[in-house]
């Protein structure tokens, strides 16, 4: 292009988006198109809207650049971002076609590994996990109410500190509260662990300088993760929230819903669901998932 060519491209906000635009109509992918045009109109909207300066620009380049030094395998940073500001749920939410009576979905949030440790249906996932006993047991089936058999749970949990175990030194004391497990011929799950507490969003990385400064909330409800897969099922991720907790009202990431909330069960000493003879107190959990079709 001529340097004529160029000739107020560069000194008029609406040329600018213009050129970026045309530029970006080239994308061969269709749905990268859609989704890059849409983009771009939107941010440079929003900079226009906001007058952005230079200065804030940077902060914010300054801000990514951070926030990717905290992320690690079993951590991103980037999620609480996108979990703080409703963006997981709006496109959970509008995502996942949910029959009145399955099992609705919520965040993944930061803190998923791939790989967990399998475990035998009934044992105990804690592998030393601080925490109160916990026996949490359900079903897995689908919206006609038949069981899927031998469907995959990944479980994981902060312990009685509201800590997961990749925040502590996951390569040397390895993973816990944190489990595989393969559900029975009925559908059925099982497995002891600790009770999980409320927890603050990470202290220690970028996320949370943005809630203080903002909403001030930046504490989630008790709650264990599940992620179940089954042949022919559309993958669920979704959390069960004490109905004790304190922050039920308050999730920092938006992720609660009514249907999601479970009866965590407090028992004095005594023979257990599973007829294990507890010689202290306990908890325990019953719930079943139902899935919808793939």
């Amino acid at each position: 292009m001529s340097s004529q060519g160029l000739e107020n491209v560069y000194d008029d906000s609406n040329l600018i988006t213009q050129e970026v635009l045309k530029r970006y109509e080239d994308t061969a992918d269709p749905r990268l198109r859609q989704i890059m045009l849409s983009f771009i109109r939107h941010m440079h909207s929003f900079v226009r809207d906001v007058k952005l300066t230079p200065d804030e620009w940077l902060a914010a380049m300054n801000l990514l650049e951070e926030t990717g030094k905290w992320c690690s395998p079993g951590r991103n940073e980037f999620i609480i971002f996108s979990d703080a500001l409703g963006i997981s749920m709006l496109t959970i939410t509008q995502d996942y076609p949910r029959p009145a009576h399955a099992t609705e979905p919520t965040l993944i949030g930061p803190f998923m590994l791939e790989n967990a440790p399998l475990f035998e249906l009934g044992t105990d996932i804690s592998a030393g996990a601080q925490g109160t006993p916990m026996f949490s047991q359900g079903r897995v089936l689908d919206v006609a109410g038949k069981p899927l058999a031998h469907a995959v749970i990944d479980v994981w949990h902060s312990d009685d500190r509201g800590l997961y175990d990749v925040q502590e030194d996951l390569a040397t004391k390895g993973p816990w509260a944190r489990a595989k497990l393969r559900a029975d011929a009925e559908g059925r799950y099982s497995f002891w662990s600790v009770l999980p507490v409320d927890y603050p969003v990470p202290q220690d990385g970028t996320a949370i300088h943005m809630l203080r400064a903002t909403t001030g909330r930046n504490w989630r409800p008790a709650h264990l993760h599940f992620r179940i897969q089954a042949p022919g099922q559309r993958t669920l991720v979704t959390h069960i929230f004490d109905r004790h907790s304190k922050h039920l009202d308050a999730d920092a990431v938006f992720g609660v819903r009514p249907s999601l909330i479970g009866d965590f069960k407090r028992h004095e000493s005594g023979q257990a669901p599973d007829g294990r003879a507890m010689s202290q107190p306990f908890y325990s959990l019953d719930y079943d998932f139902v899935m919808v079709p793939a």
